[in-house]
Protein backbone atom coordinates (compact mmCIF):
# COMPACT_ATOMS: atom_id res chain seq x y z
CA UNK A 1 0.00 0.00 0.00
CA UNK A 2 1.17 3.22 -1.19
CA UNK A 3 0.46 6.90 0.08
CA UNK A 4 -0.04 10.05 -2.12
CA UNK A 5 -1.62 8.76 -4.82
CA UNK A 6 -2.09 5.42 -7.21
CA UNK A 7 0.35 3.87 -7.90
CA UNK A 8 -0.62 3.52 -12.03
CA UNK A 9 2.16 1.06 -13.31
CA UNK A 10 1.01 -1.40 -10.63
CA UNK A 11 -2.39 -0.45 -11.54
CA UNK A 12 -1.87 -1.36 -15.16
CA UNK A 13 0.15 -4.51 -13.89
CA UNK A 14 -2.39 -5.61 -11.56
CA UNK A 15 -5.08 -5.59 -14.53
CA UNK A 16 -2.17 -7.27 -16.79
CA UNK A 17 -2.05 -9.88 -13.80
CA UNK A 18 -5.67 -9.86 -13.59
CA UNK A 19 -6.04 -10.37 -17.17
CA UNK A 20 -3.74 -13.93 -17.15
CA UNK A 21 -6.04 -15.24 -14.95
CA UNK A 22 -8.89 -14.79 -17.48
CA UNK A 23 -6.65 -16.27 -19.63
CA UNK A 24 -5.26 -18.94 -17.57
CA UNK A 25 -8.90 -20.36 -16.59
CA UNK A 26 -9.59 -19.89 -20.66
CA UNK A 27 -6.92 -22.43 -21.23
CA UNK A 28 -7.70 -24.76 -18.82
CA UNK A 29 -11.69 -24.77 -20.45
CA UNK A 30 -10.31 -25.07 -23.62
CA UNK A 31 -8.54 -27.99 -23.17
CA UNK A 32 -11.28 -30.21 -21.66
CA UNK A 33 -14.04 -28.44 -23.84
CA UNK A 34 -14.83 -30.03 -27.79
CA UNK A 35 -13.78 -27.09 -29.62
CA UNK A 36 -14.39 -26.56 -33.27
CA UNK A 37 -10.52 -25.04 -33.53
CA UNK A 38 -8.43 -27.17 -31.97
CA UNK A 39 -5.42 -24.96 -33.09
CA UNK A 40 -6.98 -22.32 -30.97
CA UNK A 41 -5.97 -24.85 -27.89
CA UNK A 42 -2.00 -24.65 -27.88
CA UNK A 43 -1.67 -20.74 -29.21
CA UNK A 44 -3.79 -19.91 -26.16
CA UNK A 45 -1.62 -22.11 -23.79
CA UNK A 46 1.81 -20.68 -25.07
CA UNK A 47 0.42 -17.32 -25.00
CA UNK A 48 -0.52 -17.59 -21.68
CA UNK A 49 2.69 -18.91 -20.51
CA UNK A 50 5.14 -16.11 -22.20
CA UNK A 51 2.24 -13.32 -20.95
CA UNK A 52 2.58 -14.74 -17.79
CA UNK A 53 6.54 -14.54 -18.05
CA UNK A 54 6.15 -11.57 -19.02
CA UNK A 55 3.79 -9.71 -16.64
CA UNK A 56 5.20 -11.49 -13.78
CA UNK A 57 8.61 -9.82 -13.54
CA UNK A 58 7.17 -6.47 -14.16
CA UNK A 59 4.87 -7.36 -10.93
CA UNK A 60 8.43 -8.51 -9.42
CA UNK A 61 10.08 -4.99 -10.26
CA UNK A 62 6.69 -3.30 -8.78
CA UNK A 63 7.09 -4.98 -4.98
CA UNK A 64 10.73 -5.11 -4.95
CA UNK A 65 11.07 -1.81 -5.50
CA UNK A 66 13.43 -0.08 -2.79
CA UNK A 67 10.72 2.59 -1.86
CA UNK A 68 8.31 -0.55 -1.32
CA UNK A 69 10.45 -3.14 0.62
CA UNK A 70 8.84 -4.72 3.49
CA UNK A 71 7.66 -7.96 4.75
CA UNK A 72 4.42 -8.13 2.77
CA UNK A 73 5.97 -7.03 -0.70
CA UNK A 74 8.58 -9.91 -0.11
CA UNK A 75 5.66 -12.40 0.30
CA UNK A 76 4.06 -11.00 -2.55
CA UNK A 77 7.34 -11.52 -4.64
CA UNK A 78 7.19 -15.27 -3.63
CA UNK A 79 3.90 -15.46 -5.03
CA UNK A 80 4.59 -14.50 -8.30
CA UNK A 81 8.02 -16.08 -8.34
CA UNK A 82 6.48 -19.54 -7.72
CA UNK A 83 3.38 -18.91 -9.52
CA UNK A 84 5.61 -18.23 -12.74
CA UNK A 85 7.54 -21.02 -11.75
CA UNK A 86 5.14 -23.46 -10.93
CA UNK A 87 3.33 -22.32 -14.44
CA UNK A 88 6.76 -23.11 -16.67
CA UNK A 89 6.47 -26.45 -14.46
CA UNK A 90 3.31 -27.61 -15.01
CA UNK A 91 3.26 -26.44 -18.47
CA UNK A 92 6.24 -29.44 -18.71
CA UNK A 93 5.08 -32.34 -17.05
CA UNK A 94 0.88 -31.39 -16.82
CA UNK A 95 1.00 -32.60 -13.13
CA UNK A 96 -2.23 -31.91 -11.52
CA UNK A 97 -1.24 -30.90 -8.03
CA UNK A 98 1.33 -28.40 -9.73
CA UNK A 99 -1.18 -26.58 -11.75
CA UNK A 100 -3.60 -26.24 -8.84
CA UNK A 101 -0.99 -24.63 -6.76
CA UNK A 102 0.10 -22.15 -9.79
CA UNK A 103 -3.60 -21.11 -10.35
CA UNK A 104 -3.81 -21.08 -5.94
CA UNK A 105 -0.55 -18.55 -5.94
CA UNK A 106 -1.98 -16.55 -8.66
CA UNK A 107 -4.68 -15.47 -7.26
CA UNK A 108 -3.37 -14.75 -3.51
CA UNK A 109 -0.50 -12.90 -5.71
CA UNK A 110 -3.30 -10.14 -6.91
CA UNK A 111 -4.02 -9.74 -3.63
CA UNK A 112 -0.30 -8.04 -2.94
CA UNK A 113 -0.43 -6.84 -6.64
CA UNK A 114 -3.89 -4.43 -5.86
CA UNK A 115 -2.30 -3.29 -2.61
CA UNK A 116 0.68 -1.86 -4.27
CA UNK A 117 -1.85 -0.21 -6.71
CA UNK A 118 -4.08 1.31 -4.29
CA UNK A 119 -3.67 4.29 -2.18
CA UNK A 120 -3.77 4.11 1.95
CA UNK A 121 -4.94 6.76 3.88
CA UNK A 122 -3.05 9.83 4.23
CA UNK A 123 -4.64 10.51 7.70
CA UNK A 124 -2.84 10.89 11.26
CA UNK A 125 -2.64 7.14 12.62
CA UNK A 126 -5.38 8.06 16.02
CA UNK A 127 -7.12 5.47 18.25
CA UNK A 128 -9.25 3.03 16.01
CA UNK A 129 -13.00 3.49 16.93
CA UNK A 130 -14.18 0.76 19.03
CA UNK A 131 -16.58 -1.87 17.32
CA UNK A 132 -17.93 -5.26 17.99
CA UNK A 133 -14.70 -7.59 17.90
CA UNK A 134 -16.62 -9.95 15.90
CA UNK A 135 -16.78 -8.33 12.93
CA UNK A 136 -13.03 -7.77 12.42
CA UNK A 137 -12.85 -11.86 13.43
CA UNK A 138 -15.03 -12.59 11.00
CA UNK A 139 -13.32 -10.04 8.18
CA UNK A 140 -10.02 -12.54 9.00
CA UNK A 141 -11.98 -15.79 8.75
CA UNK A 142 -13.61 -14.74 5.79
CA UNK A 143 -10.28 -13.96 3.87
CA UNK A 144 -9.19 -17.17 5.27
CA UNK A 145 -11.93 -19.10 3.54
CA UNK A 146 -12.31 -17.09 0.26
CA UNK A 147 -8.29 -17.92 0.09
CA UNK A 148 -9.59 -21.73 0.85
CA UNK A 149 -12.49 -21.88 -1.79
CA UNK A 150 -9.92 -20.21 -4.38
CA UNK A 151 -8.09 -23.40 -3.92
CA UNK A 152 -10.76 -25.92 -3.13
CA UNK A 153 -12.27 -24.48 -6.87
CA UNK A 154 -8.89 -25.10 -8.32
CA UNK A 155 -8.56 -28.46 -7.00
CA UNK A 156 -11.77 -29.21 -8.78
CA UNK A 157 -11.31 -27.44 -12.14
CA UNK A 158 -8.28 -29.99 -11.94
CA UNK A 159 -10.18 -33.22 -10.90
CA UNK A 160 -8.64 -33.16 -8.01
CA UNK A 161 -11.44 -33.34 -5.81
CA UNK A 162 -15.45 -33.64 -5.71
CA UNK A 163 -17.90 -31.10 -5.95
CA UNK A 164 -19.76 -31.40 -2.63
CA UNK A 165 -16.16 -29.82 -1.13
CA UNK A 166 -16.84 -26.78 -3.50
CA UNK A 167 -20.32 -26.19 -2.32
CA UNK A 168 -19.74 -26.54 1.36
CA UNK A 169 -16.42 -24.06 1.77
CA UNK A 170 -18.02 -21.99 -0.78
CA UNK A 171 -21.11 -21.55 1.28
CA UNK A 172 -18.89 -20.93 4.51
CA UNK A 173 -17.08 -18.12 2.63
CA UNK A 174 -19.79 -16.24 1.16
CA UNK A 175 -21.79 -16.49 5.08
CA UNK A 176 -18.58 -15.37 6.96
CA UNK A 177 -17.92 -12.81 4.16
CA UNK A 178 -21.33 -10.78 4.28
CA UNK A 179 -21.90 -11.25 8.15
CA UNK A 180 -19.60 -8.59 9.06
CA UNK A 181 -20.06 -6.30 5.56
CA UNK A 182 -23.78 -5.69 6.07
CA UNK A 183 -23.31 -4.87 10.09
CA UNK A 184 -21.25 -2.35 8.74
CA UNK A 185 -23.96 -0.80 6.05
CA UNK A 186 -26.07 -1.10 8.63
CA UNK A 187 -23.54 0.94 11.19
CA UNK A 188 -24.71 4.36 11.01
CA UNK A 189 -21.09 4.93 12.72
CA UNK A 190 -18.83 3.35 9.83
CA UNK A 191 -16.96 5.51 8.01
CA UNK A 192 -17.72 6.43 4.35
CA UNK A 193 -14.05 4.29 3.53
CA UNK A 194 -15.56 1.56 5.13
CA UNK A 195 -19.24 1.58 3.78
CA UNK A 196 -17.57 1.32 0.25
CA UNK A 197 -15.17 -1.46 0.77
CA UNK A 198 -18.25 -3.07 2.73
CA UNK A 199 -20.53 -2.95 -0.76
CA UNK A 200 -17.29 -4.05 -2.98
CA UNK A 201 -17.47 -7.18 -1.45
CA UNK A 202 -20.99 -7.91 -0.91
CA UNK A 203 -21.67 -7.26 -4.65
CA UNK A 204 -18.55 -9.31 -5.50
CA UNK A 205 -20.19 -11.95 -3.66
CA UNK A 206 -23.54 -11.63 -4.91
CA UNK A 207 -21.79 -11.97 -8.65
CA UNK A 208 -19.50 -15.02 -7.47
CA UNK A 209 -22.74 -16.82 -5.91
CA UNK A 210 -24.89 -16.09 -9.10
CA UNK A 211 -22.18 -17.13 -11.40
CA UNK A 212 -21.31 -20.54 -9.35
CA UNK A 213 -25.04 -21.43 -9.45
CA UNK A 214 -24.96 -20.95 -13.43
CA UNK A 215 -22.08 -23.53 -13.43
CA UNK A 216 -23.99 -25.83 -11.55
CA UNK A 217 -27.02 -25.70 -13.34
CA UNK A 218 -25.07 -26.14 -16.34
CA UNK A 219 -23.54 -29.37 -14.61
CA UNK A 220 -26.92 -31.04 -13.75
CA UNK A 221 -28.81 -30.18 -16.95
CA UNK A 222 -25.76 -29.38 -19.80
CA UNK A 223 -24.70 -26.46 -20.67
CA UNK A 224 -26.75 -24.62 -23.81
CA UNK A 225 -23.15 -24.46 -25.78
CA UNK A 226 -19.70 -24.54 -25.25
CA UNK A 227 -19.34 -21.03 -25.30
CA UNK A 228 -21.50 -20.81 -22.56
CA UNK A 229 -20.02 -23.02 -20.74
CA UNK A 230 -16.43 -21.65 -21.24
CA UNK A 231 -17.96 -17.71 -20.57
CA UNK A 232 -19.20 -18.79 -17.14
CA UNK A 233 -16.96 -21.17 -15.63
CA UNK A 234 -13.82 -18.12 -16.63
CA UNK A 235 -16.06 -15.95 -15.22
CA UNK A 236 -16.64 -17.47 -11.93
CA UNK A 237 -12.80 -18.39 -11.85
CA UNK A 238 -12.08 -14.38 -12.34
CA UNK A 239 -14.41 -12.87 -10.24
CA UNK A 240 -13.59 -15.89 -7.47
CA UNK A 241 -10.04 -13.75 -7.52
CA UNK A 242 -12.03 -10.53 -7.28
CA UNK A 243 -13.35 -12.04 -4.34
CA UNK A 244 -10.51 -12.43 -2.75
CA UNK A 245 -8.92 -8.69 -3.49
CA UNK A 246 -12.15 -7.81 -2.15
CA UNK A 247 -12.89 -9.27 1.12
CA UNK A 248 -8.42 -8.71 1.63
CA UNK A 249 -9.47 -4.46 1.19
CA UNK A 250 -12.64 -5.20 3.84
CA UNK A 251 -10.38 -6.55 6.22
CA UNK A 252 -7.36 -4.12 5.59
CA UNK A 253 -9.79 -1.45 5.85
CA UNK A 254 -11.12 -2.23 9.14
CA UNK A 255 -7.97 -3.15 10.76
CA UNK A 256 -6.13 0.66 9.88
CA UNK A 257 -6.13 3.01 12.32
CA UNK A 258 -6.88 6.30 11.51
Amino acid sequence: MIRGGPNRVALWTTLAWIGLIVSGALTTGLLRAPVSHPSAVPFAYQSHRFAGTLVGVLGLTQLIHPARRNGQNWFGAALIGGTVALGWLGAASLEPRAVVAHAFMAAVATVSLSSVASVAPESPLSAARPRARWITVSAQLAVGLVSAQVAVGAMLRHQQIGLTSHLVVGGLAVVVLLAPAVAILQDEAARAVERRVARWAITAVVFQVALGVAVLLMILIGPPSVTAWLAATVAHVTVGTLTLVAAARFLFTLSWRW
